[in-house]
């Protein structure tokens, strides 16, 4: 698992595969952390192999299968998006599936601030702090290096994945299954 940190992605996993090993990868030491409680906390460290840095710090593999949960996003357009997803793939095995899921505003795109003002409405209106919800959107702006979905898919086939397809889509967040 790409993004490994807060372990709440594999906790799920753990909990409903008991016989499936993990690695989890992840470059903040703290996110790591939080990570490996949770784990331990159902007892399903002892599954996982634990590496702090990037992909390219990760074992080799192959792997029978892969994801990125809410990560991608953090990791620039400027030709470490590709770089980070071929090192993922040549890590799995040929087949092995890939789940990718990424919050995708173009922010240099028309239809930024309609998509923007539509996330920020959706958290007020489900009761989230003004103040936390002003605060994520100025993340979403300055921190986030997101891409389009379309450019999420170019970016996946120009990897190598095949078979990539949307298999969720809410507000801004996209979510692809591809293979190997």
């Amino acid at each position: 698992m790409l993004g490994a940190g807060g372990g709440f992605e594999l906790e799920v996993f753990a909990s409903l595969q008991s016989q499936w090993r993990y690695t989890g990868v992840d470059p903040a030491a703290e996110m790591l952390n939080a990570a490996k409680a949770r784990l331990a906390a159902i007892d399903a460290s002892e599954r996982v192999n634990w590496h702090h840095g990037y992909i390219t710090d990760a074992p080799e593999g192959p792997f029978d299968a892969a994801s990125c949960l809410l990560t991608l996003h953090f990791v620039a357009d400027d030709g470490s998006k590709l770089q980070t997803l071929l090192e993922l793939k040549k890590r799995l095995k040929p087949g092995a599936p890939f789940v990718l899921v990424d919050c995708c505003i173009d922010i240099s795109s028309p239809s930024a601030e309609l998509m923007l003002a539509r996330y920020r409405d959706f958290a007020l209106g489900s009761g989230a702090d003004p103040e936390q919800v002003s605060t994520t959107c100025d993340r979403l702006v300055n921190v986030l290096k997101m891409v389009s979905p379309a450019r999420n898919e170019a970016l996946l086939k120009s990897a190598g994945f095949t078979d990539v397809e949307l298999f969720y889509a809410g507000l801004s967040w996209r979510g692809w299954r591809a293979t190997a």
